[in-house]
């Protein structure tokens, strides 16, 4: 049996100081720290990666799959 699950997310980040959406600044470009920026009352989150979190391996199939070996 086979289970497709397709799931769409929207993050939103608010302050919670005067209740606008932050701006996410560099958003763009490959940016392993981004900053959220408040546009009113511009406040400034950096966020950061912490050293006991550790990103995920690839997915994808880019190597090919393994030989089984003679004993």
């Amino acid at each position: 049996m086979r289970l497709d699950v397709s799931v769409i997310l929207d993050l939103r980040f608010v302050c919670v100081q005067c209740g606008r959406e932050l701006l996410i600044e560099g958003q763009k470009e490959r940016n392993p720290a981004p900053l959220l920026k408040c546009p009113g009352c511009g406040v400034r989150i950096q966020v950061q990666q912490g050293p006991g979190v550790q990103v995920p391996g690839g997915q994808d199939k880019r190597f090919p799959p393994l030989k089984p070996r003679r004993v």
